[in-house]
Formats: C-alpha cells, structure tokens, sequence
C-alpha cells in the first residue's frame, strides 16, 4: 500500500512510518527549523521518500502521485504561540487540512488525521447539582471529569479553534472516504523538538535539570494533565490503517492514557528519571498564559471498546524515557523558555492567577 504521511519526517511521523515496513511511504515535510535542529538527519531516517514542500500549498498535493491512504501529521502545536500568530496556526492546520480533504476526494482515499485534546478547551466538568456542563465551569465546586470524544468542542486557544476546524473539514467528506481522527492529550518520548519553547513542558524542564536549575511550575502545580507515549500513539495510528472505518462519520478517538497527573507529580517524575542526582528542586511561578487549562484527561473507554491497542508506557516511565534519551542530546538553553513567556508578555498573553479570576 503506498500511504502519504504530511508531517512525516517528524516527533509522531517517524514512530508511525517505522511501524509501516511493509508499505511505501511518502513523507510531505516543510521540514520547519522550529521543529527539526537536524533535518538531514531527520530526512534520512525516514523509511522511504520524503518530499520537502509545503502541505498548504495546492501545487504540492497536485505533484504527488495517487496514494491509497493519507495520514495527516502535519500541523501547528504550539498553543500559546497560536494566540499571536493566527495566521500561521490557521494556514497550516485549517488550509492544509482542506487541501488533505480534497486530495482525498479526488484519488478516493482514506484520511487519517491527528487532531487535539485542545478541542476540548476546560474539558468536561460535573457540577454540584449532577448536571454535565463544558468548557469553564459555572462553579467552584464543578468535579473535572475525563473528556470524551462526544463532548462539545470549547477551545479556549487558536490552536484548538483550527484543530476543531480541521476536524469539520474532515467530517464533510466522510461519506465518501473513510475518516478516521484521533484527540492525543500530551505526546512525550525520545524524538521530541528539545529547541522549540513554544511547545512540551518537559523540554523546558529537562533543560533546568540539565543545568541543575528548580524546575520551574507554572500556577500552583495542582493543574492536572494525561501523557501518552509517542511508541503508542503510533500503535493506535496503524491500528487504524489496518482498521478503517465504514462510510458515514468520522471515527474519533481519544488518545491518552486516562490517568490524570498534577504538574507537581509530572516534575518530580522528572527528577526522579534524570540520570544525575540533582538537588535544585521545584519552584512555582505565579502566571497564567492565554490558552492555559486547568486540566485536562481522556476517556478511553470508547477505543478500548473498538480494541485500539492501550498504552504500554506508564506515565512515569514515559516521561524517564525521554528525560534519559535527552540528556546528552543538543537542545534550547532554559533560558528560552523565559524568554518565550517573556515574548507572550509583550503580547499581553499572560496574567497571574488573581487577574485571571
């Protein structure tokens, strides 16, 4: 089968193409400095062809040859960043989507796309009086419940607004290809950009370990998420390519692995994992930036149900799998972080937990 991955020389691309020996690959990769420090390597170590172009131009689709299946990897990630640059956000995950959606069309192709947890925005919360309300709960007492994949869509960052797009993109065409979109929460493993401070948390915080500096908390560390490894989002991803779905609506999945971690728990995970004894501790900082949530979990009873493969890695092992594969590996100084909430403040992108009551 001879399947097109956008985004395929990437974090989530190569796990995926590495699972697909059997196939002939072809990797549509802008190959953005922001996310790839080495992209010879990175285009060497694809299994297969990897055409340098951009997914949000219409001339590339039309230059590739028919492909019996699209796995669309190629987005946008970063939430804060997405607040300020729109436009980018947009071009990448809305008129790339589109132009995915009408490539598949034309050949008759299946699509296979990642969307995000970020569709999700506060997530789904039980309120004292037993009812369901999503997006920003109406009370302070709301009980945040895992999100499932039939909740509305409240994203509360541009990232999640073109994320919920792209999914509408696709689901207009799911009655003539089949359509199959996962919801990942928080991806982690070996591979990760370690450069680009608009994206992952643990980036930031393998940089302060490495430089024995406190691993710096955002809020009161109490903020709650769900990671999964990268090795099993790709499980779930071929799962689908060798399960498609019928006609009709798109199959939506979550991708997570339904266990909520506090970022407090999250950094001593990373302390715990570093190869080197490091004494600095943890430090919270009091800011809130645009398009932060409180928390955050997937439901996985739906894909469980379906027999989409579960996870393999636990939270804490995946997160020592990558602090350790990191270590002596190249990547941004700490101090790019601060100087990416720094550029975010500039913009009027951040607050602290007073101002933001």
């Amino acid at each position: 089968m001879k399947i097109v991955i956008t985004g395929g020389a990437g974090f989530i691309g190569q796990r995926v193409a590495r699972r697909l020996p059997d196939d002939e690959l072809v990797a549509v990769d802008i190959l953005e400095p922001q996310t790839h420090t080495d992209i010879d390597a990175d285009r060497e170590r694809f299994p297969g062809q990897v055409i340098e172009k951009d997914v949000c131009e219409p001339e590339t689709w039309a230059s590739l040859d028919r492909p019996d299946l699209i796995i669309h990897l190629a987005a946008e990630t970063g939430t804060a960043q997405s607040m300020y640059q729109t436009e980018r956000y947009r071009r990448v995950n809305v008129d790339g989507t589109r132009l995915a959606a009408e490539s598949a069309l034309t050949w008759g192709c299946p699509v296979i796309m990642t969307s995000s947890r970020a569709v999700y925005g506060c997530g789904r919360w039980r309120l004292p009086d037993g009812t369901i309300a999503y997006g920003t709960p109406s009370s302070p007492d709301a009980v945040p419940e895992d999100s499932r994949e039939s909740d509305d869509h409240c994203p509360v960052s541009v990232y999640g607004e073109t994320k919920s797009e792209g999914e509408h993109i696709l689901a207009e065409i799911a009655d003539r290809v089949p359509v199959a979109i996962y919801r990942p929460q928080n991806v982690i493993g070996p591979g990760q950009a370690l450069h680009n401070p608009y994206t992952g948390v643990l980036a930031a915080w393998l940089a302060m370990l490495k430089e024995d500096r406190p691993i710096t908390v955002y809020g009161d560390g109490t903020q709650t998420r769900d990671f999964i490894h990268v090795d099993d989002l790709a499980r779930m991803i071929v799962w689908s390519v060798k399960n498609l779905p019928e006609l009709g609506s798109p199959q939506i999945l979550n991708a997570g692995s339904g266990v909520r971690t506090t970022l407090t728990e999250l950094a001593q995970y990373c302390i715990d994992g570093a190869p080197v004894h490091r004494e600095a501790g943890i430090t919270h900082v009091d800011v809130v930036r645009a398009g932060d949530i409180d928390h955050a979990c997937a439901d996985m009873s739906l894909s469980k149900g379906l027999g989409v493969p579960q996870l393999t890695w636990s939270t804490p092992d995946a997160v020592k799998d990558f602090i350790v594969a990191g270590w002596d590996k190249p990547g941004a100084k700490a101090s790019a972080w601060d100087d990416a909430l720094d550029e975010l403040s500039q913009h009027g992108m951040t607050s602290n937990s007073q101002e933001d009551r």
